[in-house]
C-alpha cells in the first residue's frame, strides 16, 4: 500500500504544497498518459521506460541545445516561462 502525505505530520501545512506532494506520489502509481497509450495498444513497460528516460542522470550545469542551466531551479524557471508563453 502506498502512503500519501499526512497533513498533520507533514512539515508543510499549506493545502497547495500538500496537494503537489500528493499529486507527485499518485503520478508514480498511475500516470494517465501511460494509461492512454496502453489503451491505444502500446506496451506499458515501454511507455514507462520512455517516460522515465528524461529524469535519469541529470546533472548541473546542464546544456540543452546550447543553453546552459547552472541549477535545477534555473532550468525549472526557464521551463515555466516557456510554458506560460505558449
Amino acid at each position: 500500500m502506498i502512503s500519501l502525505p499526512n497533513p498533520s505530520s507533514s512539515m508543510y501545512s499549506d493545502p497547495c504544497t500538500i496537494a503537489l506532494q500528493t499529486d507527485k506520489k499518485l503520478m508514480t502509481i498511475h500516470n494517465p498518459y501511460v494509461a492512454t497509450l496502453v489503451e491505444m495498444g502500446y506496451d506499458e513497460s515501454d511507455c514507462r521506460m520512455v517516460a522515465d528516460a528524461g529524469r535519469q542522470n541529470v546533472t548541473y550545469p546542464r546544456n540543452i541545445q546550447g543553453r546552459i542551466f547552472d541549477t535545477e531551479e534555473e532550468y525549472n524557471d526557464a521551463l515555466a516561462d516557456f510554458l506560460n508563453g505558449l
